[in-house]
């Protein structure tokens, strides 16, 4: 069997895209550019083996082309639509994938799993609240990373909710046309 590609993913999401919404994303080529290099920006943030929580996996961005590239990784995503949830698991078998797919909001694994557990946590297309940001970064381990794709207001209060939870706060803006805005809120070594 050929190694997996995102040429691939994006292959098969944009099959289950006829059935069901999955992403707002026109076709493959816009959901390279806004969806698949957005979400590999943090691969250089990641530590070998590191454990990923993916918020709202929705249609598999960042998770999935994060799992295809570093197989290293181990990768939780929730997402509490059933139709994302059996697409997200199709993914994963598809493509021998090392992830594990909740059909649950993210609070459930939260409770689950405790507090510095995470190495990083993304999310991507979901609002957060004040009190779930703060969850979030409770759940990071020493060093771990919470990595937002959002913007405007938004990205405002995030990176100050994140500040005021103890993290060290990045933005970033990446290259994409239109730019995406990446924040990355660290959990200080030592901590």
């Amino acid at each position: 069997m050929a190694v997996p590609s995102v040429e691939d993913f994006l292959a098969l999401l944009f099959k289950w895209n006829q059935t069901y919404r999955l992403t707002a994303f026109k076709g493959p080529e816009e959901a390279m550019a806004l969806g698949v290099k957005p979400s590999l920006a943090i691969l250089d943030d990641l530590l070998q083996g590191a454990r990923l929580l993916d918020v709202g996996s929705g249609g598999g961005f960042p998770a999935i082309p994060l799992a295809l590239l570093r197989p290293d990784l181990h990768v939780t995503c929730t997402e509490p639509s059933r139709q994302k949830t059996a697409f997200l698991r199709e993914a994963a078998a598809a493509f021998g994938l090392h992830v594990q797919v909740e059909n649950v909001p993210v609070e459930v694994v939260l409770r689950q799993g405790g507090t510095g557990c995470w190495d990083v946590i993304t999310v991507r297309g979901v609002h957060l609240r004040h009190g779930l940001l703060k969850r979030l970064s409770k759940a990071l381990a020493p060093g771990g990373v919470l990595a937002v794709w959002s913007g405007g207001e938004r990205e405002q209060s995030y990176a100050k909710w994140a500040s005021e939870a103890g993290l060290v706060v990045e933005e970033r803006l990446l290259p994409t046309v239109p730019p995406v805005p990446l924040l990355l809120a660290r959990v200080p070594r030592g901590t």
